[in-house]
């Protein structure tokens, strides 16, 4: 089972779906669950019924759902923390399934296969790869950037070796992306995402203590919390697979460019202030800037 397989999965219908069983009465099939998500004379096409069965199986590969003897029910992981999610809430809810590593270990240990997509195994390995990307470039989508970029860094023309196989597993992958808060829309009407995860950041970072931290501590937990980004344990398998960090960031000698860029406009909201500390190890959080910043102070009641 993998998430980016069913080609048609909706994180957001996901979410309806969650809340509606966590409340509802007796035993739901998926037969009973498309009779209240996709009633007859609602789109009749013979693919309409795809949209909840994709998605479903998404939500079962990621530890969500869970079926037995044909009953689809919410995992007591889902349920032991809640119901009636808010969109905030369940995007943090999925990242924390996203990234269960206890359940997929490393996505870039080649496994044959089921075990290669099994989970969540194949959307880890593609949102590694796109949030080591340059944040600063071009937005990036399948027809315009994606498919060079994964021959020069995979250093193959074999799509099977790709984070991201082809532009099928590309449309499921952008979205959920987006839905996890990892990447961000373009701000101009061109395609694609960007690698921003200003969304995903802000979420996780009520998690955190709110005391002055240095910088470094403050990124290695970052990287613990989504193990996607820069310092994650993904992103380093990521690397190591590689052979190197493709971000211009990094190459540059400082933050990751997604990282970077991401806590720039957390400042600006309000989210978090900066220090620099002569005395104190620092990183610029962009290429463009010389300052080194030395400490992080988190702000409740920031704007979000």
């Amino acid at each position: 089972m993998a998430v980016l397989n069913p080609p048609r999965s909706l994180p957001g219908l996901g979410r309806s779906v969650i809340n509606f069983l966590i409340d509802a009465r007796g035993e739901w099939t998926e037969d009973k669950l498309l009779d209240v998500f996709k009633p007859d004379g609602l789109n009749d096409g013979p693919s309409a019924r795809d949209g909840l069965t994709n998605t479903l199986s998404s939500f079962r590969a990621i530890g969500m759902l869970k079926s037995q003897g044909g009953t689809v029910t919410v995992s007591d992981t889902v349920t032991s923390v809640g119901s009636k999610f808010s969109p905030a809430q369940f995007r943090r809810l999925m990242q924390t399934h996203v990234f269960d590593l206890e359940r997929d270990g490393d996505p870039w240990h080649s496994e044959a296969g089921d075990a290669h997509t099994r989970g969540a195994r194949d959307l880890s390995r593609a949102l590694s790869w796109l949030l080591a990307q340059d944040a600063l470039g071009r937005p990036l989508s399948w027809t315009d950037n994606i498919q060079p970029m994964q021959i020069s860094q995979f250093k193959t023309q074999n799509n099977e070796q790709w984070a991201i196989t082809n532009d099928t597993r590309w449309a499921a992958a952008s979205r959920w992306s987006l839905a996890l808060g990892l990447t961000s829309p373009p701000m101009t009407k061109s395609n694609g995402v960007i690698p921003l995860p200003v969304v995903a950041i802000d979420d996780v970072l009520d998690e955190f203590p709110s005391a002055r931290a240095p910088i470094t501590e403050f990124m290695a937990r970052l990287g613990a919390k989504i193990p996607v980004l820069y310092g994650g344990s993904i992103r380093s398998a990521l690397t190591a697979h590689l052979g190197t960090d493709p971000d211009a960031g990094i190459a540059d000698d400082c933050a990751d460019s997604s990282v970077g860029q991401a806590l720039r406009i957390l400042e600006e909201r309000g989210r978090m202030t900066f220090e620099t500390l002569h005395d104190a190890q620092g990183v610029r959080l962009s290429r463009s800037e010389n300052n080194r910043r030395t400490h992080v102070t988190l702000k409740r009641g920031g704007k979000k």
